[in-house]
């Protein structure tokens, strides 16, 4: 038989029945009803409480067995009813506890089969046995139509809680898979600049130390260590999260960087005041853009522009180093992956300059902080 999916029934999990479940156990002593009221041997005696302890193994069996193989415990269930029923009419309590088994083990289209194979059994026991209907056809027949139905909807619960299950199992998932990508992309573009500039960094000391320059030379080495210890800072917060000192502050780093390397920089426009997670952005794009600037560019003049117009922020870092193409690499599409997630875009232009170009749309604040016209 087909099971309603792949997990075991769990009273105290699935049905939701946690600390209470021994309340429903409390009416199959129904069963016992008849022992007062009806005459019984020893022997009988003992075969009663022999098939009721029976049918508590039968219903812990259908309680953790595996769902492919539930019809086998059911099946048993009923018939164990049908033995008991010769003993006593407290057997209807067996076709209440199948019943609920079969709402809740099944789809409702074999629910339906099960509990008409049920009720007629039901049916068929009581024209045999002769039992006053409300000591046996009555309790059997309305309780495992009844529960039956509770089965089927503790079921459907079960399923919507596994569903809601594996929809956060699956949204957990795709956080970690976004916070590896993010963390790929900044210590790429984190590490791609600052590894550039040590590299220049300790070409140039070696320049000076072989020409016994030492003072210079002892200069450039103490501004590598400083920038191995701000690079090593950098990983700690990329791996716990981004943090930096502000769009100002970052910008201007960059364009001291630039001008350590003979460049002529200058700064025009306004400084957006953006939100944290678009500022980020911001930063991590310029830096990476700057990096390869230092790396590729053969010109020695730089600018970096913002703009706004009435739907977008635009902001450009162009420099005067010609290019005939360029080949993006994993720095370009982390930048362009992090813009595309933000509703912006990077649009490159080459020839006799090179330009980059940031599109970013509006923000609903529009307060800016000025900034120098030239820096």
């Amino acid at each position: 038989m087909n099971n309603h999916n792949d997990h075991k029934f769990k009273f105290g999990e699935a049905a939701n029945f946690p600390r209470r479940e021994w309340i429903w156990w409390i009416f199959s002593l129904y069963y016992f009803i008849p022992v007062f009221y009806m005459p019984f041997s020893w022997s009988s005696y003992l075969l009663v409480f022999g098939a009721y302890a029976a049918f508590i193994v039968l219903c812990a069996i259908c309680i953790s067995c595996q769902p492919s193989r539930v019809w086998l415990p059911v099946s048993a269930l009923l018939l164990l009813g049908i033995a008991t029923s010769f003993l006593t009419s407290g057997a209807a309590t067996f076709f209440t506890y199948a019943g609920f088994f079969i709402g809740f083990s099944f789809k409702t289209p074999r629910t339906i089969i099960w509990l008409g194979v049920t009720l007629a059994i039901i049916a068929g026991l009581h024209v045999y046995h002769g039992y006053p209907i409300p000591y046996f056809l009555l309790p059997a027949f309305t309780g495992a139509a009844t529960i039956t139905m509770l089965g089927i909807m503790e079921r459907l619960r079960f399923e919507n809680k596994m569903r809601v299950e594996q929809n956060h199992l699956e949204i957990r998932q795709l956080a970690v898979i976004a916070e590896r990508e993010r963390i790929a992309r900044d210590l790429h573009d984190l590490l791609g600049h600052t590894l550039s500039s040590i590299a220049l960094k300790a070409e140039l000391a070696e320049k000076l130390l072989s020409q016994e320059n030492y003072t210079e030379g002892r200069q450039h080495l103490c501004e590598l260590n400083k920038i191995a210890r701000d690079s090593l800072s950098l990983v700690r917060q990329t791996v716990s999260g981004y943090k930096h000192r502000g769009l100002a502050d970052e910008v201007n780093q960059l364009c001291e960087k630039l001008r350590q390397n003979n460049f002529r920089v200058q700064l025009y426009g306004t400084f957006p005041s953006l939100s944290a997670r678009t500022e980020t952005a911001v930063i991590l794009a310029l830096t990476e853009l700057t990096t390869n600037v230092l790396r590729h560019s053969n010109g020695k003049q730089c600018e970096l522009r913002f703009e706004q117009s009435c739907e977008n922020i635009m902001i450009s870092l162009s420099d005067d180093g010609a290019t005939d193409s360029i080949i993006e690499g994993n720095g370009l599409q982390g930048i362009r992956e992090r813009l595309n997630a933000l509703s912006g875009t990077l649009m490159a232009k080459t020839g006799k300059s090179t330009c980059f170009t940031i599109r970013l749309p509006l923000p609903a604040s529009r307060d800016f902080a000025s900034i120098d016209n030239s820096l």
